[in-house]
């Protein structure tokens, strides 16, 4: 029978420390699965967002709420540049209020970006009859033009500081690295399965951890009955 390379080192190991070895190696694998499919999802939900807000000039929302990054200093010192904010969408513009901050896309004069400006004047009807209010940024001297109310997006509901250092961490280029670099870790073990696969490498079935030591005790159990036997047949024929 072919041995494999964990076979041998597990042949290697003192026997009382088998048991121990195997609990922290399916540990530390069921950790590298959970770690392996978040990053997938994280990144596919990164990807399918990132690709409906190009698209369709809205920020998507999941159960209502909606995630945000701050790119200007229109705000500060409420909202710093690259914090990621957490917004409720809203259904009825006549809930907004004076003092609140919210997210509405912006036309011409914004460029049309989208914008996250505290409420000055709370929705009114103006002149033609239309829905309307008007935002200033915290850190700007001159409140924005009047906007429509159906323009409005989100509503700002509070900063998420753990994602803002995520982003801070992982678009840098040592993030960028780190970032990569995990990713090669997690894969690690399903890369060199997918090579062996495809050299044909891979016809033999291997054993898992359980069935190594279980093999191995009982070979040294066997070892053990032999053993004895010979010592019962020597001192018999003596």
């Amino acid at each position: 029978m072919k041995i494999n390379l964990k076979q041998k080192i597990y042949n290697k190991l003192p026997e009382k420390n088998r048991d121990k070895i195997a609990g922290v190696y399916h540990v530390c694998r069921a950790i590298k699965n959970i770690v392996c499919w978040l990053l997938i999802i994280a990144l596919a939900l990164t990807v399918i967002l990132s690709m409906v807000t190009r698209f369709s000039g809205k920020t998507p929302s999941v159960f209502g709420y909606t995630l945000q990054r701050v790119s200007t200093g229109s705000m500060i010192p409420t909202l710093e540049i690259g914090d990621v904010i957490l917004s409720r969408t809203v259904s009825d513009v006549s809930e907004v209020k004076e003092g609140d901050i919210i997210t509405f896309k912006g036309g011409a004069q914004f460029s049309n970006n989208h914008v996250t400006h505290r409420v000055v004047v709370a929705p009114y009807t103006d002149d033609n009859g239309k829905l309307v209010l008007q935002t200033k940024g915290d850190n700007n001297n001159a409140v924005d033009p009047v906007i429509r109310a159906d323009s409005v997006e989100s509503v700002f509901l509070n900063k998420v500081g753990i994602l803002t250092k995520m982003y801070e961490i992982f678009l840098s280029p040592w993030g960028l690295i780190i970032f990569i670099a995990l990713l090669l870790l997690v894969f690690f073990d399903e890369l060199i399965n997918v090579v062996r696969i495809a050299t044909g490498n891979d016809i033999e079935e291997e054993e898992s951890v359980d069935e190594i030591i279980e093999r191995i005790q009982r070979e040294d159990r066997e070892k053990q009955l032999e053993e004895a036997k010979r010592k019962r047949d020597e001192t018999t024929k003596d």
